[in-house]
Formats: structure tokens, sequence, C-alpha cells
């Protein structure tokens, strides 16, 4: 169902009985009895806008002051003055209005002493409505009193009630989006409705799956209140007769329904996952219109949730479980490794596991085959331990085994070794596996953990064995590391960093609108250092804000330049998540912002995903105070963990960037397209820019184009480029489109 068509009402067919019309409550504090039972006659047969009347009466002040707290919907007071006390009345109004809180009721006070309470004091000093003499107030008069003050009343409580309604729907709107649980977003739809429509009956969620599925067999997947015996069972539980032909009715309408003593609202989410989801709330009344109005507000809200929940299962099964096997994957044991505490580390081993020789197979017997080859391997690693293991996938012949110590049996390295079995027929396939024991690397971070088990794999290759142990005493990477090091603090005392920028291009006016900064370091020999190797140095030595600082330097110098060649570009510089953790540096990083006098739209600050997840709840506050000046936000090699789409709802970010692994297999994989596809989805639904990255052939570049993607890079349009060069390219791209040159 289109989106603008969602939020559409039909009235139950059920209609609500006579007796079942709420009467009008006016309470009559009179003290005596003959001239309140008058008063009662006269407003037996009232009725306003269709409803009727009825009298609650009080003999006394001190009654009355029992009586209202318990009837919070008395809508007129006919108020006397002179009861037990001479101004029992007057003193009745200030407990009204003070002591029990009702500012919206109205009084009206009625006298047969006027001159004990004259009008204009008392109308000039108490907060009362409106003041009659008993002597001038005939049959007439009264229904005229109570005609309009029943109205004003009403008005003011549909007010007061839209009030609290809207502040309800703030806080709502507020609580859900933070849902990424199925159970917990319904429980939370559940409680929130019945706090928005002031019921305590409770209600239930269904799940339809497919949309349009057997009604009976549907999973209640949430329930509260007196319906809470039927979580987790199907709808064939539920026996109310009336509550049943609603249900029915949303499904064949496509509408919400709204009978007298339940509410039936219905969500279609064809569109994503062809689910379908009814909430049933149980109200013991009909819905004011006032509050439907309300819910057509939150349903929208409601309708998102479901959505956002929708994407955020099938882009956290992308992120996490390799599609072909159905196991997890890298990023899935990563996260797994980072949750254990040190002690549960310490109890735990790592088996990396290669296959050999399964591209020449691939040539004889075609992708399908080895399709198997990896299926029977995964049952082959499942029959390995004795323990629960994880198993999971970390590239196309990579496999990983997370168990407990002691789960593997001493024939380990004979049982990879044994033929597997595919079709009825014996194959042999070489593995290659080193064993890693996490007590052996303490404090070491996942993918580090993962590195080691590869390189014991590649080093037990090199030597010509099928099985190895990771050997925790190796020295020789350790020295080559303190060598680099050292040569990087040598760098960075004589800023021997430079930059080369990459454009980015509108992809779909090819014109240029921007550069990325990126770090370079050529050592006095005069090879290169990649920054995949001199940045997590830098990191871990803690000489990361002094690079970092100098690359905002170099990059706010370009950024001058460029004006200065009438070329006004933004560029953006990498930044770590350890610097945003750093008070200093962001007092550092505004300071030299400000003195150099550049616009901050001009500048963009790119930070990776995963570092940004790591420390969400420290950096989101240093990235919102940058959005808020203006300064632009890049989450970098966004797709490649996911982790931030708990957080995607209020990300302080403006642009997101599409990890260049997804463009580079896009037409070719589907998986990667399902990414690239999802993350411009959720671009375009939260406000978000998209920039791609690593396009490098047309086909890309078109398949960008199709899907409405912004903004690219990559060698199509431009290697990264010296700051000269790159400077003289703009002058000479900038007012051109780059489609004319590629």
């Amino acid at each position: 169902m289109p989106r603008n068509q969602l939020f559409q009402f039909k009235a139950s067919s059920q209609s609500p009985p006579e007796h079942s019309v709420r009467p009008w409550k006016v309470l009559s504090v009179e003290d005596d009895g003959g001239y309140q039972s008058s008063l009662c006659h006269a407003l037996s047969t009232l009725r306003v806008e269709q409803r009727p009347v009825e009298v609650l009466k009080a003999r006394s002040a001190m009654e009355a002051a029992r009586i209202l707290p318990d009837h919070p919907d008395i809508s007129v007071i006919l108020l006397d003055v002179v009861m037990e006390d001479d101004d029992a009345g007057l003193k009745l109004v200030g407990t009204i209005r003070e002591t029990i809180g009702n500012h919206l009721v109205r009084i009206v006070l009625l006298t047969g002493q006027p001159g004990m309470a004259p009008r204009t004091d008392v109308m000039s000093h108490l907060d009362i409505d409106d003041y009659w003499c008993k002597s001038e107030l005939d049959h007439d008069h009264l229904i005229s009193i109570l005609n309009g003050n029943i109205r004003t009343w009403e008005r003011a409580r549909q007010l007061e009630k839209a009030r609290q309604g809207l502040q309800i729907l703030i806080e709502a709107s507020q609580s859900l989006s933070r849902q990424r649980d199925l159970h917990q977003y319904t429980q939370a739809v559940l409680m929130h409705l019945s706090i928005l429509l002031d019921v305590e009956e409770g209600g239930i969620v269904c799940a339809l799956q497919p949309a349009g599925g057997d009604l009976e067999s549907s999973r209640i997947v949430a329930a509260t209140g007196s319906f809470g015996s039927l979580s987790n069972y199907t709808l064939h539980q539920l026996r109310d007769p009336d509550m049943r032909r609603s249900l029915t009715q949303a499904l064949e309408t496509h509408q919400h329904v709204f009978a007298p003593t339940h509410t039936l609202l219905n969500f279609a989410q064809s569109d994503l996952n062809d689910s379908h989801y009814l909430v049933l709330i149980k109200t013991g009344r009909q819905l004011e219109q006032s509050e439907i109005n309300l819910l057509e507000v939150f349903c929208e809200n409601i309708d998102s949730g479901f959505r956002n929940l929708s994407l955020y299962k099938r882009l956290n099964k992308l992120a996490y479980q390799d599609p072909l096997l159905d196991i997890p994957n890298r990023n899935y044991l990563k996260r797994v490794i980072r949750d254990l505490s040190q002690a549960e580390a310490e109890q735990h081993q790592l088996l990396a596991v290669k296959l050999h020789e399964l591209n020449e197979a691939a040539l004889v017997f075609g992708e399908s085959f080895c399709d198997k080859v990896l299926s029977a391997l995964i049952e082959r690693l499942r029959a390995l331990s004795t323990h629960p293991t994880l198993i999971a996938r970390l590239d196309r012949y990579d496999f990983a085994l997370l168990a407990p110590i002691d789960s593997f049996t001493s024939e380990l390295p004979e049982t990879l070794q044994a033929p597997l079995i595919i079709e009825g027929a014996t194959h042999r396939i070489q593995h290659i596996a080193a064993l890693v024991k996490l007590s052996d690397c303490p404090g070491c971070p996942p993918e580090q953990l993962l590195r080691l088990g590869e390189l014991s794999v590649a080093s037990a290759a090199r030597d010509g064995k099928r099985f190895a142990f990771y050997n925790p005493g190796q020295e020789q990477s350790v020295r080559k590391r303190q060598t680099l090091l050292d040569k990087l603090k040598s760098a960075l005392e004589n800023q021997a960093f430079s930059l080369a920028l990459q454009p980015k291009v509108c992809l779909k006016s090819g014109q240029l609108k921007g550069f990325e900064a990126l770090a370079r370091w050529t050592t006095d020999d005069g090879s290169s250092v990649s920054p995949g190797v001199f940045v997590p140095l830098a990191e871990t030595a803690g000489l990361i804000t002094e690079l970092d600082l100098q690359v905002l330097d170099m990059t706010l110098d370009v950024i001058q330049q460029l004006i200065a060649q009438d070329t006004p570009l933004p560029v953006a510089f990498n930044t770590s998540t350890l610097d945003l953790l750093n008070t200093s540096y962001m007092e550092v990083l505004l300071t030299r912002i400000e003195q150099s006098g550049i616009e901050h739209h001009l500048l963009d600050m790119e930070i990776t995903e995963t570092q940004v997840m790591e420390e969400y709840e420290q950096t989101a506050e240093q990235l919102a105070l940058l959005r808020q000046l203006g300064i632009g936000i890049s989450i970098d090699d966004f797709g490649t963990g996911y982790s931030s789409l708990a957080h995607i709802t209020d990300l302080p970010a403006s642009t997101l960037k599409i990890d260049q692994t997804f463009v580079r297999r896009l037409g070719e994989s589907e998986e990667a397209t399902h990414v690239v596809e999802m993350i411009l989805r959720l671009s375009e639904r939260f406000g978000f820019d998209v920039v791609a990255e690593g396009i490098e052939t047309r086909q890309q570049l078109q398949l960008l184009q199709a899907r409405g993607c912004q903004l690219g890079q990559g060698y199509l349009f431009a290697r990264p480029m010296p700051v000269a060069e790159a400077l003289q390219w703009a002058q000479e791209h900038h007012r051109t489109s780059l489609f004319q040159h590629n």
C-alpha cells in the first residue's frame, strides 16, 4: 500500500448501544434539599450535543471535596455559597483549583444571599466562571448556563488532552526510535498506546508473514494486560468474536478499525519483507475524534518503526551472516570475541582454516561443486569440537572456529585432512590450519587476533606444513614494528608527511564537488608506507593526535589555496576516534579552524564506521558539536560493519561513504548490490548524502547513477594527486563536466 494511503480509517460494523453514550457530569453542591431536587428535575431531560446530563449531589463543601477526586470528568459545578459556613462555597473554590488541581471544571456560584458575597468582589478575586442569584435563575436561564458551560468545558478538555497527547507522542516517538528488537519494540508500542489512550486493559500485536497469510496461525509477538497469557501463541487462542471480526475486517480492507470496545491498527510492510502487523488495543469505549487525530500522527511513527526494524534485520543479516553457507561471517566473529570478558577469553581458542587448491577444483568441476565442498567442510568443522563452537567464514576459502580450550581432540590435524564425501564420492581437499590460544594474546583486538590466525596459516604454508600453533615468542615482527615506529616519530618531528587529494564528483552532472585529503608518508630511502600501516601504529603509540593535527593544518592550507584561485571547494580530512576522545584535540582543532578564517562548510571530517561505533556515546557528543558548527561529518567505509544501525536515527553525520569493496562488486555480486541499495535507501530515509568510493569502471558509474547515488570518487575520475597537481586539476575541471573527459 502506498505510504500516503497507509492511515485510512474504517468504522466498525458494530454500533455502540444507546446506553453506552456517556453523560455529561454536573455536580450540585447545595445544602437546601428542596432546591437541589428542583435543579435535578430541571436537568433530567436536558441533552447537550446528543448526550444526557448526570447530576451528582453533595450537601456540603466537605462532601463535594470527597466526590471531586473520584470524578475528574465533572464538567460543571453548581456551587452554593452559604452552607455549613457563610463562606463554605468560596473556600471550596480554592480547594478545587489549588488542592485538587482541577483548573478545567466550570464553577457557577449560586447564592440566595447576594449580600454575603458581592458579585463584583467574588468575580475579581476567585477563579469562577459565572455567578447567579437563585431568585434570578429560572428554568431557561439554567438550561442556557449549562449548555454554554458544558460546551466550553468540552473544548478546554479537548485542548488539554491534545496538549498532553502531543507530549506523550514526543516521548513515545523518542523511545520507539531506539528499539531494535521486534519483541521489545511491540511491547513498547502497546505500552505507549495504552498511555496515549489512557486505557489499562492491554492489547496484542500479531505478525502475519507473509502478508495475507493464515490469520488463525498468525503469531502473537507481544501481549500486555488482560491478554498477557497469549504471548507467543497464535491468534487461534483469541476467542472474543467481536475482536476476531475486527481482525478479519482490517485484513480485508487494509484499514484501521475502531470498534466500541477496542481499536485495531493495521500495518503492512509488503515493499520490504512482505510482513503484516496487527495491533489490537482494548479500550472499553469508542475513541474520541481528538484521540483518533493523535493516533494518526503516532501511527506514522509506529509504521516507520516497523519499517526500520525490517531494514535493520535485513542489513544485520547482510552484515553478520554469510549468504551462501548461512553461517556467521568475519564481522560477527569479531563482535563475539570483543564481547568476551578477560576470563572468558582465556578459556577460548581460535582455529583458523584455509582451503587450498579449490580454485583449480572450480575450473574442473565448476562453482557449484565448490559450494558443496564448503558445505561439507562446515559439517566437518562442526564435528571437530566436543563443545558448542562458533564457525565463521572469514573470506572465500578461509574459516575460523571459536571454541573453549580442550574442545578439540588430539587427532585434530588428521581429522582435518580426512577426505570429504560429496554426493557419494570421496574428495581430498587440502587444508592448512593454525590454532591460536586467546590466552597467548591478552588484550589483543579481535581483528588483530584473526590476522594472527591468518598469518600463522600463511607461515605454515610457507614451511610446507598442514597444521601449526601460534607462537607468541616470535620477535621478528616486533623488531620490525619498533624500527618503523622510530621512523614515524622522526617523520612527525620533521613534518615529513604530505597530502594527496582525490576528487569527489557529482554522479549526475559530472561536476567537481570537492576533495578528500589523504595522508602520505615517504621515508628517507624513498619508499612509501601505507596509511593502513602507519595510522594504526600512530594510534597504538599515542602519536595519532600529532599526526592528525598536521593533516588538519595541511588541509586548511589547501582550502586557502583553492579559495585564492577562485575554486572554493570543500576538502575532507581523516580523523581517528582516539582524537575525539581527547578534549585537548577538539580545542586545538576548533582554535586552528577559527584562526584560519575558513568557512566551516568547506571542511568535512571523515571517520570510519567501526571506530565511531566502538566509542559511540563518547564520540557522538563531539561529532554533534562539529555538525552544529556547520562542519561536515562523513562516516567512512560505511557498510563494512553495520554496527552503526543501532544509532542510525541519531547519527551525528552528514554523509555516508559506501566502501569500495561493495562498489567494485556491483553488478557481479547480488549481496554487494543489496548492501549498496540498502545504504542508499537508509540515506534517503534519514537525510544523509552518499559518496561511493572506488569507482573504477563505467559500468559501476552507471549502476550507481541508476540507483540515485549522489557523489563518487575513484580512479575512473582521477587518482589521488599531489597538492600542486590537484590545484591545477581543479582549475581545469571546476566548471566543466568530468563525463566529457572520461
